[in-house]
């Protein structure tokens, strides 16, 4: 009897999942767009404008879709001024003591402005092949990451972009060039 109502339950409770499934197929999945609004989206404020005789009147809603599908500019890094660029000699990955002001500067920096985030971009010279340029780029990045956090900047607020050999500052097939490509470079960006 026992074993009876525990499939007959068991039964059930597949009956009534299977109907939960079928009733959902019919609606959206993508339950989370209506959640929450997205950070995009702005409230459209309108003013009445004088209609022209010369044109037939436009469909309202196809002017606030317009506005409502208009993309948006995305909020840009910017360099931050009077912060120079951490500098590498080949092969390096770690930051040299005397570097590590430059790292506190923007310790420094940050604590004082608690919602900017900062773009770490690794930079490499023109040595080697592009794999390992950006591996080299973002091991630099990652280390001076793990430097910010470990002085207490949060590690959501620091960005890292592995830019190896494409970006060079520097054109020329010289040392002095070569050493002037082998940076991190900071870039900010407040809300």
């Amino acid at each position: 009897m026992r074993d009876d109502l525990g499939l007959g339950i068991s039964v059930l409770a597949a009956a009534a999942f299977a109907v939960v499934i079928a009733g959902c197929s019919s609606t959206s999945w993508q339950f989370w767009k209506s959640s929450s609004p997205e950070p995009t989206a702005r409230p459209v404020v309108r003013t009445a404008e004088p209609a022209k005789p010369s044109k037939p009147a436009e469909h309202p809603s196809a002017a606030i879709d317009a506005e409502a599908t208009a993309p948006q500019a995305p909020k840009k890094y910017t360099p931050l001024v009077g912060l120079a660029d951490i500098r590498f000699r080949p092969g390096q990955v770690t930051v040299a003591k005397a570097e590590e002001k430059i790292l506190d500067e923007l310790v420094r920096w940050l604590k004082a402005h608690p919602v900017a985030m900062v773009l770490l971009e690794g930079h490499t010279d023109d040595l080697g092949t592009r794999e390992s340029n950006l591996a080299a780029a973002e091991s630099r990045a990652s280390f001076i990451k793990s430097y910010l956090v470990a002085q207490g900047i949060q590690p959501m607020r620091v960005v890292i972009e592995a830019v190896g050999s494409d970006r060079p500052l520097c054109m020329e097939k010289t040392d002095a060039c070569r050493a002037k490509n082998r940076r991190v470079h900071f870039l900010v960006r407040q809300p």
